[in-house]
């Protein structure tokens, strides 16, 4: 069977669980910290799992934006590698320009 593709959904036959997404979620937290993004809170959204290995939590930042974030949950490595897409607010990104798109616009 082919990898899945980076962007569309992420079958849970390569292992996907939200146990792995929630500390996928834990380590891009802490890397927003260090790119000076604040997170105030954290919990996982209303539309939390579709079936397509991705969960959703919602963010709170200090300066009061709250974002989406639909983590893959795939071991970290695989995801922060580059092999799938973390979705920001609807769309898709590898992870050093899901931290970028999280960042306050100049």
């Amino acid at each position: 069977m082919p990898p899945p593709s980076p962007h569309g959904p992420v079958p849970d036959a390569y292992g996907a669980t939200k146990q792995q997404a929630t500390r996928n979620m834990a380590v891009f937290i802490k890397d927003l910290a260090e790119d000076g993004v604040a997170v105030v809170s954290f919990a996982p959204a209303t539309t939390c799992y579709r079936g397509e290995g991705r969960w959703a939590y919602m963010i709170l930042t200090d300066d009061e934006r709250r974002l989406e974030i639909r983590m893959p949950g795939h071991p970290l490595g695989e995801v922060r590698g580059g092999w799938t897409r973390i979705h920001v607010d609807g769309r898709p990104w590898y992870w050093d320009t899901a931290l970028e798109k999280c960042r306050l616009p100049d």
